[in-house]
């Protein structure tokens, strides 16, 4: 990771050299979740973050790096559709709160359409996270779809499990911390898996009622061509959905960053780092495996600016951009018949 970006923003570096006392004395306050052995000094964290910012940062403590990470890059909790501070009693950024604050309006229209995909009939209870991108329509990664779904025909095909049981796929657009209430949605085709060659997208289309007879949430507004070419590296997005905890990644830095909370909604904000031609982004918000179908969300405008599919721990995240997804979209939702 390049952490002279997380460091790039001047109010919110400004932020943490302002409050870096209280971000050391927090880390003794949490029973381990965000402490090191032996405790660790304002001094010794104000001269990691102070490298970070040069450039002169050599990854030789990646203890601090989750300390500083967990301040400069949060991963918020969803309750009742709204967003909320991390569980535990570490400073939060007042600045990052801010950019949420200003950003409430068109994070309170995508949160409610962010679900988490579940299984029935398979080894796993749930696989990744999808949003409303069509009346009827969930996106998700193609990684995501094809574990449970495979083609089949000119079409797809739920999957088998082990016993001979058709799989069955839901999403449920709550599974919030504490908050016990569900509301889901069957499944009912996959439109389309692009092939491997493609972009990680897949296309889902769900019943037209849920469980308890209600609609669908919203369809997420996706950014066109014109409104991506405005964005530049630098741009706050937020991810919305669902990470996990992923035995591929650190265990205390997990620990320290997510509090020990995991499977539940989520949003974690950062910044975009990279386009990559005209097909794919890349952002520094912090997520897991099972954000992958993520949405990221442009906070500026409240549009989807894409679909989050995978990342490198310490290095980097990768989107589809949303032009892409609407060109899919055009091409393929319920283009075919699952079976």
């Amino acid at each position: 990771m390049d952490f002279r970006q997380l460091l790039s923003d001047g109010a919110l570096k400004r932020e943490f050299f302002e409050r870096v006392s209280e971000v050391a004395a927090s880390c003794d306050r949490t029973d381990g979740l965000e402490g090191l052995d032996g405790g660790i000094s304002p001094g010794t964290l104000e001269a990691a973050a102070a490298s970070m910012a040069e450039g002169r940062w050599n990854s030789s403590d990646p203890g601090l790096e989750a300390i500083i990470l967990r301040f400069l890059r949060p991963v918020y909790l969803v309750q009742g559709g709204s967003i909320r501070p991390p569980a535990d009693n570490s400073p939060n950024s007042r600045a990052i709160a801010g950019l949420l604050q200003s950003a409430r309006a068109g994070l309170s229209r995508v949160v409610p359409s962010t679900g988490r995909i579940e299984l029935r009939n398979h080894r796993w209870n749930w696989v990744g996270t999808g949003w409303m991108v069509a009346p009827r329509t969930v996106v998700t990664n193609r990684h995501v779809a094809e574990e449970f779904a495979r083609p089949a025909g000119h079409g797809f095909a739920f999957r088998k499990s082990g016993k001979g049981r058709r799989v069955a796929a839901y999403l449920d657009w709550w599974q919030e911390y504490r908050q016990p209430d569900e509301s889901r949605f069957r499944v009912e085709e996959v439109s389309w898996i692009e092939p491997e060659d493609g972009p990680d997208v897949a296309l889902l289309r769900i019943a037209d009622r849920g469980e308890d007879g209600e609609p669908p949430p919203a369809v997420v507004s996706l950014m066109a061509d014109e409104e991506v070419s405005r964005l530049g590296v630098g741009s706050w997005v937020g991810v919305i959905g669902y990470p996990a905890y992923d035995s591929r990644n650190d265990h205390d830095d997990q620990q320290r960053i997510f509090d020990g909370i995991y499977n539940c909604k989520r949003l974690s904000p950062g910044q975009v780092t990279a386009f990559v031609g005209d097909a794919e982004l890349q952002h520094d918000a912090t997520t897991l495996g099972g954000s992958s179908g993520s949405v990221v969300v442009d906070l500026a405008s409240g549009k989807a600016v894409g679909l989050h599919f995978g990342g490198l721990e310490g290095d980097r995240n990768y989107a589809v951009l949303a032009p892409q997804l609407i060109g899919i979209l055009r091409a393929h939702a319920s283009a075919s018949r699952t079976t």
